[in-house]
């Protein structure tokens, strides 16, 4: 019976998961077939158990052996799975005939299609309510709760001058940090009695969630209006929504999927916030995070971090310390510290039935000697016995972890932890004998039914491969019966490296180091983290007890259990300075690990590579089987032809998600070109940094040779100084509208020609009219990128230029492009639009001069400015030219040069009609070509 439960919930775990890979939803069509399927496979199966199982069926009391915990032979014979018994149940309870293949498959498929009924439904779900157009980028007033990301309250009063006193010990902080703020919230429906007369009431708002950001330093440096607020306010503001929304890229951070994952709709900024309409509900925990703040101590961000799940604190810099080290995990609330406080728990609770059994024989022995005392201790062992230690110790083991659940702000890997706990503590309490295999899908069933769009997080995949991980590695290696240290250290060792496949698949990098790092880092917080938390919670109370003992004593005068309670506050803060001096030491031990250059290493393995990469380290170190060391040659080969060279004569444009920027690659025989490198917001160039530079190193490039800024507007030039930092340009060639950029000079490069066609020598001027107008082509094919030049600039352009195309052939062709000094032309195969399709350029004259085959455009999603305007895209439509949007297509990669790739593309890419090509020429897209999934929904601008 178990053995069947556990097939199906396995079945629908992988039916669930499989929505990951969904390019789209079920039409509404093939969800009511779904839903026809599992109710006619779930009839079938549960009629075909009626009737072919019979109450002869079940195992006699003799049969049980005398090791089963539970001497129950109803329960015995269901589940019973050690090996001594496990023929003869499967003899008795599974005939041969009862588990064909047709019954095993009803069984399979009635899971798997539970599974993808479930997601499909909540995919429905999740998209029956958007946000309406009109409202898209308007102004609102809405009411709020901060859920997460607030600000942690000054109990101490004011700090800074501009500040708001709602409460007598508490204050709203401005920001003092030059960053924006982030804050998940809830919108609420307003209180009549309370609302301002000019909120805006938006239909189905109400409860959803939502990412809002709240500007802090103004472009003169100075405090803006905008206040902190804290986790659990309720407030009302001024903001701008728009749906849900990212940039999409081969590499980097995917922020739509994770959005989708956390359930939220829309995301925007506050303009205004009313501080009048700002309530404040602040949590215990939130408390704890106050009084944690008040500390002395040099580590006061890694604290807030361990402790209580706020990292809001931390700086690039921090970030950066965990990536090299891999020891992001340690300061990351999740399942490793809900089991380490539930092992201290449990240790706790042994010591004091080992006192209360100890304390119970020495009264005993002291009073044997007289009947009366004989006969009470009689009564009170009978009562003992009927006192089940096991049951209680188990309640008090998961009560006490429910709390820590709960001061965790219920993170979602803490609670996924809390439900294997649960799941493993019910079927104790009710002498269910289990394997951890059988645990293990029961608790990944229950966790993707109770979150089902965790499936899309990197958080449930690693939680999840950690603790197969720990169970695989202690029985395939029989850790259990080595001495409890080595065990801890053996199986350290092995999920280090065990773990790096799944690390790469998420964050394209692991840490050399860490492996070091972990040994010595996991033993210190498993021993700091619960007196830390306890110190902390003391702390808490005893502040808690001495602000109410200063609010009742209104002569001044200090009472005696105040100057207890400061005492004792005073030696709890001193514990805690020792506390913080070992963390001093181990962040000290972490920057030392750092600082070498191969600390961490980054690997842009393809998802697909990187999975058989796990394949093959669990048959590696697997059970030896008929077939195993052919299946592990076969799993080596995606590894191995990770650096197969590409068509010599074949070259890519790769033209980044940017958002309102642009940043595009030219790649040919491992070399690169560089046109633009995005903007830069607050010093933090992103799109070079995270998207750019690893999307070269994952296409093998060795080397940039020319980098191209068209002109010096942030929006194209912001990422300048992280190209020039890397290593990859560091023989570089650079250019600017006013540094090599001039009209009539041509560079050869890989077998293409690059021609200058703006601005004009002598030019001194780097603004948009003078921007960089770069043709890069072959013999076949080519593709100008206008920078951000307008109206004027494309006349003056064609005017200067000699537009007139050659027909000759192309073995000609090919022969004065090596012999024949090249005539400048505009007219290419490919355009990126000017200034980002802009009304003020694409003028039709222009355009019909390129005479392009396909336009695209970089924009970002509901910018402000409208990008591309209306207009233009009606002049595109006019002249019959199919054009491209970033925001909608995503990132977009050009592929020139081999009269090949379109068959081949045909032949690999069943979704054709999403590609473009003409003329050896194929335009591919990351949302409806190369990942295409149903959580990445594509967004058309609105204004169009």
């Amino acid at each position: 019976m178990v053995n069947r439960i556990t097939i199906w919930l396995f079945s629908f775990c992988v039916g669930a998961i499989s929505a990951v890979f969904w390019p789209r939803l079920p039409s509404k069509s093939e969800l009511f077939l779904l839903i026809a399927l599992v109710i006619l496979l779930l009839t079938i199966l549960a009629t075909y158990h009626r009737f072919a199982l019979s109450p002869t069926t079940k195992l006699k009391p003799e049969h049980i052996p005398r090791q089963f915990p539970c001497q129950c032979a109803s329960e015995a014979s269901f589940y019973t799975f050690n090996r001594n018994l496990y023929k003869v149940s499967s003899l008795r309870l599974f005939p041969l005939s009862r588990r064909s293949a047709a019954f095993l498959s009803m069984l399979v498929a009635s899971g798997a299609l539970t599974g993808v009924l479930m997601e499909a439904s909540v995919g429905y779900y999740h998209y029956a309510w958007q946000l309406p157009k009109d409202k898209i980028q308007k102004d609102i007033i809405l009411q709020a709760r901060v859920l997460s990301g607030g600000c942690i309250p000054n109990p101490k009063g004011p700090v800074h001058k501009k500040s708001l006193d709602t409460s007598p010990n508490t204050t709203i902080n401005t920001f003092t940090e030059a960053k924006s703020h982030r804050y998940m919230v809830e919108f609420i429906a307003p209180n009549d009695t309370e609302q301002s007369p000019q909120s805006t009431f938006i239909e189905g708002l109400a409860g959803k969630k939502g990412r809002l950001t709240a500007p802090t330093i103004n472009d003169s440096n100075q405090l803006d209006e905008s206040s902190c607020l804290h986790n659990g306010d309720i407030f009302l503001a001024l903001v701008k929504l728009k749906p849900s929304y990212s940039t999409q890229n081969p590499v980097g951070a995917n922020q739509q999927k994770h959005l989708m994952a956390d359930h939220v709709h829309v995301t925007g900024y506050i303009k205004k916030l009313y501080f009048a309409h700002v309530s404040h509900r602040h949590s215990f925990r939130l408390r704890m995070a106050s009084v944690l703040n008040e500390l002395r101590g040099n580590n006061l961000q890694w604290w807030q971090a361990l402790l209580l799940g706020l990292r809001g604190g931390f700086t690039p810099l921090h970030w950066e310390l965990l990536q090299v080290t891999g020891t992001g995990h340690l300061f990351s609330i999740s399942g490793m510290h809900l089991g380490v406080v539930a092992g201290y728990v449990l240790l706790f609770c042994c010591c004091i039935v080992y006192l209360k059994a100890q304390l119970s024989s020495a009264f005993s022995a002291l009073f044997a000697s007289t009947k009366k005392s004989q006969s009470l201790f009689k009564r009170e062992h009978l009562l003992a016995s009927y006192i089940n230690y096991r049951h209680l110790v188990i309640s008090i083991v998961w009560i006490g972890c429910g709390l820590y659940t709960l001061l965790s702000g219920l993170a979602l890997p803490v609670v996924r932890a809390y439900v294997l706990l649960t799941v493993a503590s019910v079927l104790t309490l009710l002498c269910f004998t289990y394997r951890p295999l059988h645990l293990a899908v029961a608790m990944v069933a229950v966790s993707i039914a109770l979150f089902p769009l965790s499936i899309l997080s990197a958080s449930f995949y690693l939680s999840v491969s950690a603790v197969l991980y720990i169970w695989f590695l202690v029985a395939r290696f029989r850790l259990s019966t080595q001495s409890f240290v080595k065990t801890l250290f053996s199986l350290q060792i092995l999920l280090s490296i065990f773990m790096i496949p799944v690390t790469v698949i998420f964050f394209s990098t692991f840490s050399v180091v860490g492996l070091l790092a972990n040994i010595i880092a996991v033993p210190i917080i498993t021993l700091l983290l619960p007196p830390a938390l306890l110190v902390l919670l003391i702390l808490t109370l005893l502040k808690m007890n001495l602000v109410g003992e200063n609010r009742v004593d209104t002569s001044g005068n200090a009472s005696i259990i105040s100057e207890v309670s400061e005492f004792c506050i005073s030696a709890v803060e001193k514990l805690f300075s020792y506390l913080d001096t070992v963390m001093t030491w181990l962040i000290e031990f972490l920057k030392f690990l750092a600082r070498y250059e191969n600390a961490s290493i980054d690997i842009n393995l393809d998802a697909k590579a990187a999975v058989c990469a796990l394949a093959f380290m669990f048959l590696l170190i697997g059970p030896r089987w008929r077939y195993k060391k052919v299946a592990v040659i076969v799993l080596l080969v995606p590894l191995l032809t990770l650096r197969v060279p590409s068509n010599p004569k074949q070259w890519n444009v790769h033209v980044l998600d940017a958002g309102q920027a642009s940043a595009i690659a030219v790649v040919k025989a491992g070399r690169a070109l560089v046109i633009d490198s995005g903007a830069s917001y607050r010093g933090v160039a992103y799109t070079a940094s995270e998207v750019l530079l690893p999307l070269l190193n994952k296409l093998g490039i060795e080397s940039i040779d020319y980098v191209f800024h068209t002109h010096k507007d942030n929006d194209h030039a912001g990422g300048k100084a992280t190209v020039a930092n890397s290593d990859l340009a560091s023989r570089a060639l650079w250019f600017s509208p006013t540094e090599g950029c001039e009209q009539g000079k041509t560079e050869k490069w890989q077998g293409l020609r690059i021609d200058i066609l703006w601005p004009l020598p002598g030019n001194s001027t780097n603004d948009n009219n003078h921007s960089c107008v770069i043709k890069i082509s072959d013999a076949f094919n080519s593709i100008l990128l206008p920078g951000d030049i307008e109206r004027s600039t494309e006349y003056a352009l064609l005017n200067t230029v000699n537009a007139a195309t050659t027909n000759q052939s192309a073995e000609d062709a090919n022969a004065s492009f090596k012999s024949v000094a090249p005539t400048l032309t505009v007219d290419a195969d490919i355009l990126i639009a000017p200034h980002h399709g802009s009304n003020t350029s694409s003028t039709s004259v222009f355009v019909r001069q390129v005479n392009p085959k396909a336009i695209i455009i970089t924009q970002g999603f509901e910018n402000r400015w409208k990008f591309p305007a209306l207009p233009v895209i009606q002049r595109y439509e006019a002249l019959g030219v199919p054009y491209y949007l970033s925001s909608y297509h995503g990132y977009i990669k050009v592929t020139l040069g081999s009269s090949t790739v379109c068959m081949l593309s045909k032949w690999l890419n069943s979704r054709f009609e999403n590609d473009y090509c003409n003329h050896n020429v194929v335009i591919q897209s990351q949302r409806f070509d190369l990942n295409e999934r149903w959580y990445l929904k594509a967004i058309y601008p609105s204004h169009l």
